[in-house]
């Protein structure tokens, strides 16, 4: 079969899978409400861990985490999120990207997957609006072929994140992609 031919058939696939299925529980989570087919959308999280806290938490090497959620709008887009990690005693950040879907059965929990099988992760909301991410295990990328920045590590304390809402402005650099960056940072 040709490559024209795999991909006609892995759209046409695709195209008959229901979209509110893929993305009816990461809307209302992430963007707080559903969103009409090809709606653009993006929500950022973000929290620097203050000097109290992380003397409260000796384990937490994380000292800031920020997730940004978007949404494309292509046809039967479903929502990417980056995450920026920042830990104690190192410059350098670690970022990764992955994708959400919802909990079969609980709409109030995604369940993501950072690509190249590099772990997984789940976020919910609480009733404040803040973003609850669990990690459960560390995060990598490609399957931990390419680690976290030298001196970098989660600690046993590094499993539960509270993020509250932000700006889009403090995730602009967030927003890897070349084509989405204007439409969701359009000059005013």
């Amino acid at each position: 079969m040709s490559k024209t031919a795999v991909i006609g058939s892995i759209l046409a696939m695709l195209a008959a899978v229901p979209v509110a299925t893929a993305a009816e529980g990461d809307e209302t989570l992430l963007y707080g409400r559903p969103l009409r087919a090809g709606e653009l959308a993006s929500a950022c999280f973000a929290r620097r861990y203050d000097k109290t806290h992380l003397q409260g938490h000796p384990q937490q090497n994380v000292t800031e985490m920020r997730v940004l959620a978007y949404r494309p709008d292509w046809p039967y887009a479903e929502s990417i999120v980056n995450l920026e990690f920042r830990f104690r005693g190192v410059s350098e950040a670690f970022q990764l990207s992955g994708g959400c879907r919802s909990v079969s059965g609980k709409a109030a929990v995604l369940d993501c997957a950072v690509e190249c099988d590099g772990g997984r992760f789940t976020m919910r909301r609480e009733a404040s609006g803040a973003l609850m991410v669990d990690v459960p295990a560390g995060l990598a990328l490609c399957d931990g072929e390419e680690a976290l920045p030298a001196g970098a590590r989660f600690g046993s304390d590094d499993r539960r994140f509270r993020l509250p809402a932000e700006k889009l402005a403090a995730c602009r650099d967030l927003i890897w992609d070349d084509e989405i960056r204007p439409k969701l940072l359009p000059r005013n």
